[in-house]
């Protein structure tokens, strides 16, 4: 009961943090209309032209208008419905004269409703939507609101923003990008000049999807043999069919640091149906029936060792965020097929960011030089292997819940501080909660493997109201902190 009593307190307060946004201030495309002093450029206004689409014809005049008048705000309204694009032109950017630049605003009638979709047999750019690195300055109050971005297995991402400063991003979701690519979307460089930075800026439901691979269930059991991957048995071949060209699996789990090599494998899929998609090959789709191993390795923690599967278009990241501080994040939700649902890099740091949601199989990346982000009301769906994988030297997590199933992820962890033992100065990770009991799931782990219940926290780590996740209670962990 208690842990029911803590789940509904902590949504209680994601609800109430909600109400406190600014949600009232959403662009309604009739009122922008009456708006003075503003110029809207309609894509249903314009035609196509050759290659160019409608919405590129209308890009092409908005773009022109915002570089003869940077002052005037302009705003690119697009249809209800789909629009296609073909061109590869990022953003425009019109200095001002004090060191800020003026770009071109979109708004849509809402992610579910507006999308914006690279068009087939067109060129493979970096981003289908991109803002490139200013030259005259930061631009600032764009604002983005109400579409959906779909790079449609085509381009390297689906959207790339850089050089941004109060700016405003609101019910926008990207994905489907191409087979191999490193994100879905991603805000900010490391560029050396520092032309990529953003700051400042105001997301509200970013999204990022991936439309292919929605495998689930299946549990590959490891078989070792002194210390080597010999085999892989089926325990459950899966309750939802898995694509066969873009499935999975690698050994993960806290053991993974006493192999001196990792194995690897390759699972195998029943081909029991195909289905077709734009701009890739046909996708057969099954169930698992085994696995090929490809590298026996050499582990002596086998006891600590799983399985972890993975199915969809293999994209290193969800979101990625490099180079971003300042800003004030609420509800970040991944479904695309990545590795990582967030990847908080170099540079990115002192951001709030409120209520992410996760979903299966993937984790939060926090890595070194990305410190000072606070995380709040954050919903861990299913950790295949870790919930926040942590490096920075300071941050938060609080009030985070986590649900998984625990027969799949046998020994998935919510925490892994994988930095040496003098990596961190402040970091507080506080009342953190499960949504089930199972005695496999750890809620601390260190580079050093898991973190006992009685054991000191890592030097520079505070532990507070940790739920044990076994059901029986609440841990403690004495604060370590460096002078």
């Amino acid at each position: 009961m208690k842990r029911y009593a803590v789940i509904l307190l902590a949504l209680a307060r994601l609800a109430m943090a909600q109400g406190t946004l600014p949600w009232g201030k959403a662009i309604s495309v009739p009122l922008l209309a009456t708006e003075p002093g503003v110029q809207l450029f309609y894509v249903a206004s314009y035609s196509w032209n050759g290659s160019h689409t409608d919405y590129d014809m209308a890009r092409q005049a908005a773009d022109a208008y915002v570089m003869a008048n940077p002052a005037i705000p302009t705003y690119l309204i697009l249809n209800p419905g789909e629009s296609v694009t073909c061109d590869d032109v990022p953003l425009p950017s019109a200095a001002l004269g004090n060191g800020k630049s003026a770009t071109l605003s979109i708004v849509g009638y809402g992610s579910n409703v507006s999308t914006l979709l690279k068009g087939s047999g067109c060129g493979v750019s970096a981003a289908t939507l991109a803002h490139g690195d200013p030259s005259g300055g930061p631009s600032t109050n764009a604002w983005y609101q109400g579409f959906t971005i779909d790079a449609n297995r085509i381009d390297m991402a689906a959207c790339g923003m850089y050089g941004l400063s109060a700016s405003t991003f609101f019910d926008v979701s990207c994905g489907d990008a191409a087979p191999g690519a490193d994100h879905e979307m991603e805000f900010g460089n490391s560029d050396a000049n520092s032309a990529g930075l953003v700051s400042n800026v105001y997301l509200y439901n970013l999204k990022a999807f991936g439309s292919i691979g929605s495998g689930k269930g299946a549990v590959l059991t490891p078989v070792w043999t002194n210390g080597a991957l010999t085999a892989a048995t089926v325990a459950n071949a899966g309750t939802k069919s898995y694509s066969q060209q873009y499935t999975r699996a690698q050994i993960v789990g806290p053991g993974l640091s006493s192999c001196a090599v990792v194995p690897t494998l390759v699972p195998i899929v029943s081909d029991l149906s195909s289905g077709n998609f734009s701009n890739i090959p046909p996708v057969t789709y099954g169930y698992l029936t085994g696995a090929t191993i490809t590298n026996p390795g050499s582990c002596s923690n086998t006891s600590q060792l799983y399985i972890l599967i993975q199915d969809g278009l293999p994209v290193t990241y969800g979101m990625k965020f490099t180079n971003m501080t300042g800003s004030h994040i609420w509800n970040l939700e991944s479904t695309a097929t990545a590795t990582y649902a967030e990847a908080w890099l170099q540079a990115s740091g002192n951001n709030a960011i409120i209520g992410e949601h996760p979903y299966t199989n993937q984790t939060i990346e926090i890595a070194d030089y990305s410190s000072g982000n606070k995380h709040t009301n954050a919903f861990f769906d299913s950790p295949g292997e870790f919930g926040a994988l942590i490096s920075a030297y300071s941050g938060s997590f609080v009030n985070s819940i986590y649900s998984w199933d625990s027969s799949s992820y046998t020994a998935a962890s919510g925490y892994y501080f994988s930095g040496s033992p003098t990596a961190y100065s402040n970091w507080i990770v506080q009342n953190s909660q499960c949504t089930n009991s199972t005695a496999n799931f750890i809620s601390i782990t260190t580079s050093a493997g898991p973190l006992a219940n009685n054991a000191p926290a890592p030097a520079g780590v505070n532990l507070m109201d940790i739920e044990a996740c076994d059901g029986t209670n609440s841990l403690n962990w004495a604060a370590q902190v460096s002078p």
